[in-house]
């Protein structure tokens, strides 16, 4: 009797030893490849996990009108890009569906469209959610308010090495001096790559301007204004505090192919 009941533990003790070491095998080779997976996506530059707020402060500088040298032009003379903080993609945007569509839509994006769509019922929620979470970071200091357009973008592989989700904030008058290519073209930057970031705030100022057009008409027309607001325009009391660290020139040649693919050059 006891050698038959020896003999069944033994022969079940065995089958479960088995089993926990094939699950750690299989844990670990699950892990192993988790690890691979977010290192291939290091090395590609793919950070769309990561939710990044930027600021944008603007120097601007007022140049002589070559046409009427009794006019002055104000351009746009020295960008300086503040972050503000930033959050893991499933903090930021708690709910999984939304996670998953931001995602979705930051890997859509183009070189000649770097906004991540924020269009339907979808992309209101997400902008809700980022707005919450913008506010969070920044509305408890003692600064003095100003109007601040908010839009997410991802900048591409053809224009950055690094491509996390990124919140831009700019002044309303800020974001009108990129508007045109001759406007902020001699722009100064702190980072050579950092004229991705101006080509990416010359399309957030084309369609802000357009699309309060389009808002403005629709509220004068009567016409309902839903889901018609790709970006935000949020109060903020930001610090436009910076030290003056030394500026260059962008290296547009460095965006040669994108600039042929714009038309600007």
């Amino acid at each position: 009797m006891f050698a038959d009941f020896y003999g069944e533990l033994s022969g079940r003790g065995l089958a479960t030893l088995l089993g926990l070491v094939i699950g750690m095998i299989v844990t670990a080779l699950i892990a192993r490849w988790h690890r691979m997976k977010e290192r291939r996506k290091i090395l590609a530059g793919d950070a769309r996990d990561t939710v990044t707020i930027h600021l944008h402060l603007v120097e601007p500088v007022d140049m002589v009108d070559a046409k009427d040298p009794s006019r002055l032009t104000r351009k746009a003379g020295t960008l300086r890009i503040r972050t503000l903080g930033q959050g893991e993609l499933a903090r930021v945007v708690p709910n999984a569906h939304l996670g998953a569509v931001l995602r979705h839509r930051a890997v859509r994006v183009t070189t000649r469209d770097t906004l991540i769509s924020m269009e339907g019922a979808e992309g209101s929620y997400l902008l809700e959610t980022l707005t919450g979470f913008v506010c969070d970071r920044a509305t408890n200091a003692p600064f003095e308010h100003d109007l601040y357009v908010m839009a997410p973008c991802c900048e591409p592989q053809q224009l950055a090495q690094h491509q996390p989700i990124t919140v831009l904030l700019i002044s309303v008058a800020d974001l009108a001096l990129f508007e045109s290519w001759p406007g902020c073209r001699d722009v100064r930057v702190e980072h050579g790559g950092d004229g991705a970031r101006v080509l990416t705030l010359m399309n957030l100022a084309q369609r802000y301007r357009k699309e309060q057009e389009q808002i403005a008409r629709r509220r004068q027309e009567g016409q309902r204004t839903t889901y018609a607001e790709t970006m935000y325009v949020l109060d903020l009391p930001l610090d436009r505090r910076t030290t003056s660290l030394r500026t260059k020139p962008v290296p547009w040649g460095r965006f040669e192919q994108v600039l042929k693919e714009l038309n600007l050059e």
